[in-house]
């Protein structure tokens, strides 16, 4: 016997959002995250707690909606989820600039109609992996949305590597800040091969089959 995707996902549900959140700056603990997926009482600041509760209810419409088609609606949905109480216009395509930590570099205000045609291409390609990655590196890059934007893209990768049976997409804390810096390269050229080979090497927890 051996775990499928989905039950990999579940199993280590707390530790995705963990990383999650360290990838988001927040430098939420391990222990800090089980407690308030628990509803245990635990000294934290208020964004973590609403951080972790949004992502773990993002991870739980994932989960129950693996038949949902990749597309913009898909997005939508995932943003407005983890945007709640967080931000303004959550789950709306972003109609104001945007400024990236770390870099002078702008991304271009997004257009619907351009996002739906990209999206579509990427559902075509045919290496899953490949697809789920993607997936990441536009929606990360594109910054469709006012804020959420990396969380919607780990959710989409998550999705396509789960509803394939491949695994799970995580960035581990040990890789972060060398993740980070290939990140806001990607941001500035637009060249996704080197964080592409290195969120395969490093970002893919892979189902073991014995």
């Amino acid at each position: 016997m051996y775990d499928t995707a989905t039950e990999m996902a579940k199993r280590l549900l707390a530790d995705s959002i963990w990383k999650s959140a360290n990838l988001e700056g927040l430098g939420t603990t391990f222990p800090k995250t089980e407690a308030i997926l628990a509803n245990i009482p635990t000294f934290t600041k208020a964004e973590e707690v609403l951080f972790v509760i949004t992502l773990k209810n993002a991870w739980h419409f994932l989960l129950n909606n693996l038949d949902f088609d990749n597309c913009i609606m898909l997005l939508q949905e995932y943003n407005k989820i983890v945007g709640l109480l967080s931000f303004n216009n959550s789950g709306e395509i972003r109609t104001i600039p945007v400024q990236i930590g770390g870099t002078l570099w702008e991304p271009e205000m997004p257009q619907t109609g351009i996002i739906i045609d990209k999206l579509s291409e990427i559902e075509k390609i045919k290496n899953k992996e490949q697809r789920a990655l993607k997936y990441f590196c536009y929606v990360a890059r594109t910054h469709m949305f006012i804020d959420g934007n990396k969380r919607v893209a780990q959710l989409i990768a998550n999705k396509v590597l789960i509803e394939n049976d491949i695994g799970i997409f995580q960035v581990p804390i040990d890789k972060l800040e060398e993740f980070k810096t290939m990140l806001i390269d990607f941001y500035e050229t637009g060249e996704d091969a080197q964080i592409i080979s290195f969120m395969k090497e490093f970002c893919i927890r892979r189902v073991v089959r014995n």
